[in-house]
């Protein structure tokens, strides 16, 4: 009786220490990658970069398509039927990534002229074709709760990138071959995957596709598919955007300041991960439950990021050049531009997951739309007439318009009404107040400050309407019990 409640937690500690130590590895060695760029080849360079790794993550998604969640839940209720599962899908896959080569042989030329970011985005394209295999692997270890294996993948990945790129470093090598390290760790971390199952696992012998199953898969997984795309080219409109319209070099500033809310996105969304099946339990039960869960995960988080904006607003320039070195210093504007865009980021992003534990599809899927649609539409007028500054502003409108969005359905729901009013009395006066204060009092060369005031206000606002932090609420995003 006693080894029940010991063995448990144990477990459900190593696979959770897993996934986020190795999701954090792979991160840290893109991060890497992209200072490296900075400071070895400049920011002309890192906007080729930025731009080719914009295009080629987008393009993961296709052979992707919600496949890997499938996977998990049939095998993790059924894992008898790995087998059919895992050679399916890979046929499934085979067509994908195919399909996918032949767009970027016809189309390359079309997505991307200038030829040097053309050339990393065919490297890019076949590291992210290795990669969408590699995560198949990785999606049986997480159905069967073997998540070391998944760190072990990651690890070995950036353990060769570092490698490869520090060898190419010291040979001075060009830009072509210091980017190759991706490729190299992801096809090792690929190689690595399919080993493990082979000698983990019993996927079987080669077998021919079942037209039933891969039914059934594409039927389960186009919605996860397209809202993953829509997500992933939420992230990138801009930087996609904004390669029409500057230079390189400019476009290399902004791959900089791009990183933070792509930052804030992946780390909410890994603490979300963590919290989803508490927050499903929640959102079922009466709104009075809901309501002191979510307001208390909104208030402490919109409070860390609020707060950490203020600083970065503060600190950009001297941020920008500790990161990437000196020549990105002239980003630093940009930088405080995006600023009120963090706080708005990590609100849609947990409001995301509050939809989808609410298995309200709709919502989600229609807000990330209208925020794409919207995001295309005012990327390429402002830009096309402000450059950087309107490819910014366009962005914290579009994050701004899918707050109100999510917002609005959440006061309209029947489980986080107070929750939803309570940001709804922050972020509104904050708004109208700058809004008004900008087009009435504006003193030219001090837009700036306006950002900050909102920071200011905001964070002023949320102490003021939903109070300071309490200790119950960390007991209650906490509680087990729930």
């Amino acid at each position: 009786m006693s080894v029940i409640p010991q063995t448990f937690p144990r477990r459900l500690f190593l696979n959770s220490a897993a996934i986020f130590g190795g999701e954090a590895v792979a991160r840290c060695a893109t991060l890497v990658m992209a200072v490296i760029i900075a400071r070895r080849f400049g920011p002309v360079a890192l906007g080729e970069y930025g731009y080719a790794l914009a295009f080629a993550s987008i393009l993961l998604l296709v052979p992707d398509f919600g496949t890997h969640l499938f996977a998990v839940r049939e095998l993790s209720t059924n894992p008898e039927r790995l087998p059919a599962i895992f050679w399916n899908i890979h046929w499934l896959k085979l067509f994908l990534t195919g399909a996918v080569a032949l767009f970027v042989i016809l189309c390359g030329a079309w997505l991307i002229p200038d030829l040097g970011s053309r050339l990393l985005f065919y490297l890019l394209t076949g590291r992210v074709l290795l990669q969408t295999y590699s995560q198949a692997s990785m999606a049986i270890f997480k159905a069967f709760e073997r998540m070391h294996f998944v760190a072990m993948q990651q690890s070995i990945n950036s353990l060769v990138v570092v490698a490869w790129a520090g060898i190419a470093l010291t040979f001075k090598a060009d830009l072509w071959m210091v980017v190759a390290a991706l490729m190299a760790g992801q096809a090792a971390e690929t190689c690595l995957g399919w080993q493990f199952i082979r000698t983990n696992f019993s996927p079987g012998r080669f077998a021919r596709w079942d037209s039933r199953l891969l039914s059934a898969i594409i039927v389960s997984s186009f919605p996860i598919g397209i809202t993953a795309m829509l997500q992933a080219l939420n992230l990138r409109i801009e930087v996609l955007v904004l390669g029409r319209y500057v230079s390189n070099q400019m476009l290399g500033q902004f791959q900089a300041v791009a990183w933070f809310p792509v930052g804030i996105f992946l780390v909410t969304a890994l603490l979300m991960t963590v919290l989803f099946p508490k927050l499903s339990r929640v959102m079922r039960r009466d709104s009075m439950h809901s309501n002191a869960y979510l307001t208390g995960l909104l208030k402490n988080g919109l409070l860390v990021i609020v707060l950490g904006s203020i600083v970065l607003w503060l600190y950009a320039p001297e941020l920008l050049v500790w990161i990437f070195g000196e020549a990105l210093s002239p980003a630093a504007p940009t930088l405080r531009l995006l600023a009120p865009m963090f706080p708005l980021v990590f609100m849609n992003t947990v409001l995301f997951y509050v939809f989808i534990a609410a298995q309200r599809r709709g919502v989600y899927m229609g807000t990330l739309g209208l925020g794409v649609a919207l995001g295309l539409g005012l990327s390429f007028i402002l830009t096309a007439h402000y450059g950087v500054v309107g490819c910014a502003l366009a962005g914290v409108v579009r994050e701004l318009a899918m707050s109100s969005f999510y917002l609005y359905f959440l006061i309209r729901g029947n489980h986080a009404r107070t929750a939803g009013l309570g940001v709804l009395k922050v972020f509104l006066p904050a708004t109208l107040f700058v809004v008004l204060g900008f087009l009435f009092t504006a003193i030219p060369g001090h837009a700036l400050q306006w950002f900050a005031a909102w920071l200011v206000l905001v964070l002023v606002g949320t102490l003021v309407t939903l109070g300071f932090p309490r200790r119950t609420e960390w007991q209650l995003l906490a509680d087990d019990s729930l």
